[in-house]
């Protein structure tokens, strides 16, 4: 057998280490092979079981590409080595080999070498040394080509899955992806809308100005359905000026509302101002559709958008149509209620009610007639969770509460949430309604009005209680029933903030600072002693367990926050220390209020730290950060379009500058976190009504200069 010279090895630059008598050791392992030219020496994906030293002619190393190519990465010639990771490592081969000319080659197994390890550590311990150190500057010297080969790689999958023209995602991406997005939310018990859109009277653009501003008009609209849209939405081109958009875990009010905010958006385009012709302005009409509310399967989905999308062109272009669907059908048989089985489907229950928390927008809350102490507290419990997420949220309360109560209900009052009595109309566009502490639907507290808002289908049922009894009978939908053994409504309540507390993800990003302010422990701890009076009339063990756990757990969050005694023996100290709450945030919203000013389109009150001391001496946090919320909804209403609150925290626990600004409700022509993206703001969030933020102080030196710099600010940008 053929071996190689010692002369010759020693130019390998693998073998530079070794001494001659060495050297000498090592050829003992090598074994010659002989190759033709064009002959292949092994291929991508074969196994990798020797190093290769190239003694004379030339070879080339080439890998595959996604288009079924090759494209060369590296060519040899004699001295030069390669294959050294098999001696390492027994994975595949990453790329191909093949003689270039006729070439002699020489090959050391992995098995050799685990022999020279064996009997000469020494002479191994050299070569792997040499073998590290030059794959490593290989690596380095061909770092720029594997990262052009991953680019070119990611850059043909989005060529396969894009359309040219837009950027969004083409028809083949669509039809291939639709149905895992459909099946995911039927598994995951959650909606899905598919939104079918026309660019309107495309084909008058077209005719009129020129293929040119057709295709601009195309590529403007999916510019706008890109910047508005999440990142876990969907937009692709169906095909000429048609587009499907699919929208996770959204319902069909939620998407519609969205789908409003881009034709809204489309319309402002400025593509076709002053051209003459019979198209002034580009706008879209939509159709959107829901699973499950409109649909159980992906073709009805399809159809039902695709009605909807008609009749939003029979009815005059430019608009979103929601898909038509019957009245909600209440069953004939109601189901009766039963305990949670499982700890499990108990928390999966939990996260899809702080998913609609987070999720949806407008809330109504009701309960049930002749409301007790739970009832009102649990009522009152969730509507300040909704707050602290800036959410929508009203209580009807139609027949006459107890006089206790009104100290419960000034918590209401002072957090700017709305009580609607028998002779009102609730609010507009409700999407969401909670039960609370009711037996059966119908010991409900309703109006003809509430009633109208329950036949709707798009209206979310959430419902909250502990009532296990013989007559008892479901109203939530089916998963938003939180309905198990508990010594109160209210105790529940109280489980679904031990689930929020460890959402720091869901806490940061909606600026929830405090997750237990004062009055909400206040309202769960008269729902939980309340309605079991003190513990004495609960009956198993279990609801006296939870009962000892959940009263004594907020009766400690209490006395952190209070002054007074707070081992609470009666209900009258419980409403005396509402009461006295009462009074404390009444003089912090006046105060507040009367140093407002107006600027423009925004009413403001912007404290500076010697404006803040009066507060810090007279009002804990909970209720100074409670009543700036309250005077930004205020001033937002007061302004017509926004109302914006300033103020520092106080030195001694936060060194920050708090800033919350609110849109008014019939004012919409401004998604208000698009603000935090302009100002470049990082500790901020909310929703497109709603936004907080916060400033460390050293960052603003001139508070005035500021907040007047801040408000030039927004205004520029509503008015863009």
């Amino acid at each position: 057998m053929k071996r190689p010279a010692s002369s010759f090895l020693s130019t390998v630059g693998v073998f530079s280490l070794l001494a001659p008598e060495e050297i000498e050791r090592v050829t003992e392992h090598l074994t010659a092979v002989e190759l033709a030219e064009g002959q292949v020496l092994f291929q991508e994906g074969d196994q990798g079981n020797d190093l290769y030293i190239l003694a004379d002619g030339s070879a080339a190393v080439s890998i595959r590409l996604p288009d079924g190519g090759t494209h060369e990465i590296a060519r040899f010639s004699p001295g030069d080595f390669f294959g050294e990771m098999s001696i390492f490592d027994e994975a595949p081969r990453s790329a191909s080999c093949h003689a270039l000319s006729r070439s002699t080659l020489y090959s050391l197994s992995r098995s050799a070498f685990t022999d020279v390890i064996a009997q000469q550590p020494g002479i191994a311990l050299k070569l792997m040394y040499r073998m590290l150190n030059i794959t490593t500057q290989r690596l380095r010297g061909t770092s720029e080509f594997v990262s052009e080969m991953v680019l070119w790689g990611e850059s043909a999958r989005r060529r396969a899955v894009t359309d040219e023209l837009t950027g969004v995602y083409n028809r083949r991406f669509l039809e291939d992806s639709q149905g895992t997005y459909f099946a995911e939310a039927r598994e995951k018990g959650q909606p899905l809308c598919l939104v079918m859109v026309d660019l309107d009277r495309f084909r008058d653009i077209n005719e009129h100005y020129g293929n040119a501003v057709g295709d601009e008009s195309i590529k403007s609209s999916a510019r706008v359905f890109r910047s508005l849209l999440r990142e876990t939405d969907v937009i692709a081109r169906y095909g000429g000026d048609e587009f499907v958009i699919l929208l996770p875990n959204t319902d069909p009010v939620q998407g519609t509302r969205m789908m409003n905010a881009l034709c809204a958006e489309v319309a402002r385009l400025p593509l076709l101002k002053g051209m003459k012709g019979p198209v002034t302005s580009v706008t879209t009409s939509m159709g959107v559709a829901g699973f499950p509310l409109h649909a159980a399967d992906l073709s009805g989905l399809r159809a039902a958008a695709d009605a909807a999308l008609y009749r939003a062109k029979e009815e005059g272009r430019n608009r979103v149509v929601c898909a038509a669907m019957p009245a909600r059908q209440e069953p004939e048989n109601p189901v009766r209620k039963e305990a949670i089985r499982s700890i499990r489907e108990k928390n999966r229950i939990i996260e899809r009610i702080i998913d609609a928390i987070v999720n949806r927008r407008r809330f109504l809350i009701l309960g049930h007639q002749n409301p007790d102490d739970d009832c009102i507290a649990s009522m009152i419990s969730f509507a300040l969770i909704l707050h602290m997420f800036y959410r929508d949220a009203a209580l009807y309360i139609g027949s006459q509460v107890h006089e206790h109560f009104t100290y419960l209900l000034d918590i209401c009052r002072y957090n700017s949430i709305p009580i609607v009595s028998v002779d009102q109309v609730p609010p507009a566009d409700i999407d969401t309604v909670v039960l609370c502490d009711t037996p059966k639907p119908s010991m409900m507290e309703t109006s003809p009005a509430v009633r109208e808002i329950l036949k709707s289908p798009n209206v979310l049922r959430i419902e909250i209680d502990h009532h296990l009894a013989a007559d008892s009978a479901y109203f939530g939908d089916e998963g938003y029933r939180f309905v198990t053994e508990a010594s109160s409504a209210s105790e529940l309540i109280g489980h679904i903030l031990m689930k929020l507390e460890v959402r720091k993800d869901l806490l940061e990003r909606h600026q929830v600072t405090e997750l237990f302010p004062r009055n909400l422990v206040l309202a769960i701890l008269t729902g939980i002693i309340g309605d079991s009076n003190m513990g004495q009339y609960l009956k198993s063990r279990r609801e006296k367990k939870y009962y000892q756990i959940f009263s004594a757990m907020f009766n400690e969050m209490l006395s952190r926050r209070t002054t007074k005694r707070t081992n609470f023996f009666t209900m009258d100290e419980v409403f005396s220390e509402l009461q006295k709450l009462s009074s404390h945030e009444q003089g912090c919203f006046g105060y507040m209020l009367e140093r407002k000013k107006l600027s423009g389109s925004i009413s403001l009150v912007a404290l500076s730290t010697e404006e803040m001391e009066p507060l810090y001496a007279g009002c804990d946090d909970d209720t100074i950060v409670s009543t700036a919320r309250v005077i930004a909804d205020t001033l937002a209403e007061e302004s017509g379009k926004l109302g914006l609150v300033a103020y520092y925290d106080n030195p001694s626990r936060s060194d920050l500058v708090q800033f919350r600004l609110r849109r008014a409700g019939g004012w919409k022509k401004y998604d208000l976190r698009g603000l935090l993206t302009r100002f470049s703001i990082a500790n901020g969030g909310g929703h497109e009504g709603a936004i907080g933020f916060r400033i460390p102080r050293a960052q603003i030196p001139d508070f005035r200069g500021y907040v007047s710099s801040l408000l030039e600010g927004i205004e520029e940008a509503i008015r863009e």
